[in-house]
């Protein structure tokens, strides 16, 4: 038996991401390049790699677009 949740409670992402990760994911759908993400977030091109690394392997994907996608499904990430 599946018990309904009343329509007024949310649910709680799937996934946890570090605060560093939901910055990059956030940055990266607003179209940022890794070089421009590094940018703001002072960070190097490889530090930000890897976070996109840890964001693919945490959300079960394999791309950008598709990482964008599963943040706004699972309420990760707002609309950009």
């Amino acid at each position: 038996m599946h018990q309904r949740r009343p329509d007024n409670q949310t649910t709680a992402p799937l996934v946890t991401l570090t605060r560093r990760e939901m910055e990059v994911l956030q940055l990266l759908a607003k179209g940022l390049s890794n070089k421009n993400i590094a940018v703001l977030l002072f960070l190097g091109d490889r530090t930000v790699q890897s976070h996109l690394i840890k964001i693919y392997r945490k959300l079960n994907v394999r791309n950008r677009t598709s990482a964008v996608l599963a943040g706004i499904a699972q309420g990760i990430i707002s609309n950009p």
